[in-house]
């Protein structure tokens, strides 16, 4: 299940980072492992094919962020918990 009836994804923002909390879990087969890997699900594939013959659609959620924080040098860890699901995000760049 991807929400909870009466739960609300709450976000936390920290000088450092940025948190999203979504309750319930990840859908069907997507693991974090294969989110890392770029396995997204379509909740509404009509919705998803016709936003992307627009030009609306940039990639696939999730897939897509961690793709675009790696690019920037930005910290990122997905955290399945369970009932809930946490995203978070690094504002700094590494100092490597």
């Amino acid at each position: 299940m991807y929400s909870i009836t009466g739960s609300q994804i709450r976000v936390f923002l920290f000088q450092d980072r940025i948190e999203f909390m979504s309750p319930g879990r990840l859908p069907n087969t997507v693991s974090v492992e294969k989110l890392i890997v770029g396995t997204s699900y379509a909740r509404n594939p009509l919705l998803v094919r016709f936003m992307e013959n627009l030009g609306y659609m940039l990639g696939r959620g999730l897939p897509m962020v961690y793709r675009e924080a790696k690019d920037l040098n930005r910290f990122i860890d997905f955290i399945d918990e369970g009932e809930e699901f946490r995203v978070i995000l690094g504002l700094n760049a590494f100092n490597s």
